[in-house]
């Protein structure tokens, strides 16, 4: 996808996230009959597509810090609500997306069986999000409008229920023949490429199906839907950013650091594993993920829970991979879906394609950062990342995904067992010793459906239904 694209949708839609109708609420939705109701599909698309990419940004804030990949520099992480995540997927995320699905499935000139099944893809991804965020959310009864303002909690496990229905109700859309007309330069992510979302929708179901693996996983199921899933680099699901509309950890974390505005950078764990002290080989990964301060040799992460730790010396900056200007907010990946594969064939008693995948996931990670093929080798054939294992997969896993949200809910599934996350220790601070499990609901959504949520308000540190 080039940059263009999002340069020229991004900000002719700036103001289209309020086009729809306007929410006195999260989740109630009225008309407004000073604003354009009748917006054709083609400009809600990357509307919801960079509402998506904004949530991806807001939730591994938070997350990041709770699996130790990054940490603030002002104080250990606390309980989070997550509210500006919250806001973005309902108010500009699916609120936009359920206005595209249903127009798009309406009989009509605006019918396109495309245009819904990829918005299907994306609401499944949203619906994800939320779950795995704060467990039990409004689905089923949100966005009703002023016909209930109030909306009943779907449970988690219905809402797993949900996403697999539609990821296939969206395969079935995307493999039916072309209407008038199909997403195109609008799609941001594939440039209208619908194999590639088919592919997309596979790994996801994927994914879903593998966070369930407490519940006793169907690890064939999981490794048919890889094989049909993302093939390649190509085949990430990302949004690439511009100049003029530039990544959210480049404006605000890189480019605020250079103005003394610190506010998160990576944690001691995180560097700890890269430079050899968890395992005795150095990745060559870690100088294009994290950068050191001026005048310092040694990489040192931030541990801010420890007062009596040294300064950490790395930091996000503008040349980063993950933090520069037109770096892309990645959503799903190959390597993900690589260690995806690895850990479903690991546990199916299938170690050749274990092994396999599970270098061909640190292979594309490699590959993406930009990893030359000498120090990929090197890295790989070292004893310490040469032989294959749940613990190796598992951590390979969570480098692939820095700066995502799915690294926390590995966490979670393995309960943060050091005996699969080498070295994780979550500090005893202020008397919490336990990492985060959730977030907690917003305010605004604690004073508007208060009695909803009352239901299913749980502690910040207790496990939800899928990690159990």
């Amino acid at each position: 996808m080039k940059n263009a694209n999002i340069t020229i949708k991004a900000f002719l839609l700036a103001g289209l996230l309020g086009v729809l109708p306007a929410c006195n609420g999260f989740l109630d939705v009225n008309d407004d009959p000073t604003r354009l109701n009748d917006v054709t599909l083609d400009l809600l698309l990357p509307t919801t597509l960079e509402a998506l990419s904004k949530t991806h940004y807001y939730l591994a804030y938070t997350a990041s810090q709770v699996t130790h990949q990054m940490d603030a520099f002002g104080g250990y992480y606390g309980e989070f609500s997550n509210a500006s995540a919250w806001s973005t997927i309902y108010l500009k995320g699916m609120n936009n997306l359920r206005a595209m699905i249903d127009k798009a499935s309406a009989a009509g000139d605006d019918y396109s069986p495309h245009y819904a099944g990829v918005g299907k893809v994306i609401e499944a991804m949203y619906v994800g999000l939320l779950t795995t965020t704060w467990e039990d959310v409004p689905y089923s009864e949100a966005l009703m409008g002023s016909a209930n303002v109030q909306p009943a909690y779907d449970t988690q496990e219905a809402l797993y229920g949900q996403i697999q229905n539609l990821l296939d109700e969206a395969l079935q859309l995307l493999d039916e023949p072309e209407s008038a007309y199909s997403p195109a330069s609008d799609d941001l992510a594939y440039g209208g490429d619908l194999d590639k979302w088919k592919k997309l929708a596979h790994s996801l179901k994927a994914r879903y199906l593998l966070h369930l693996s407490n519940k006793g996983a169907d690890w064939n199921a999981i490794l048919n839907h890889v094989a049909q899933g993302l093939s390649s680099n190509a085949d990430n699901f990302q949004l690439v950013y511009s100049a003029s509309n530039p990544n959210p950890w480049f404006t605000n974390v890189a480019k605020a650091n250079e103005t003394g505005n610190f506010s998160i950078t990576h944690a001691a764990y995180f560097i700890d594993l890269l430079k050899g002290e968890i395992y005795p080989v150095a990745d060559p990964r870690l100088p294009m993920i994290a950068a050191l301060t001026s005048g310092a040799t040694e990489y040192i992460g931030e541990a801010s829970w420890d007062p009596n730790a040294p300064e950490s010396t790395v930091i996000l900056t503008k040349d980063t991979w993950y933090s520069t200007q037109t770096a892309p907010v990645l959503m799903m990946t190959f390597a993900e879906l690589k260690f995806i594969e690895a850990e479903a064939a690991y546990h199916a008693g299938d170690m050749a394609r274990a092994e396999s995948a599970y270098f061909e996931g640190i292979a594309a990670h490699m590959d993406q950062l930009g990893v030359d093929a000498n120090s990929q080798a090197n890295y790989m054939s070292h004893p310490a990342i040469a032989t294959v294992d749940l613990e190796r997969i598992m951590m390979q896993k969570y480098i692939a995904l820095f700066l995502h949200q799915e690294a926390w809910t590995d966490m979670r599934r393995y309960q943060f067992d050091p005996n699969v996350f080498r070295g994780f220790v979550e500090p005893d601070y202020n008397g919490r010793n336990l990492p985060g499990q959730r977030a907690r609901y917003p305010v605004t959504e604690e004073t508007r459906n208060p009695q909803n949520v009352a239901l299913h308000r749980k502690d910040f540190t207790t496990p939800m239904w899928f990690s159990e």
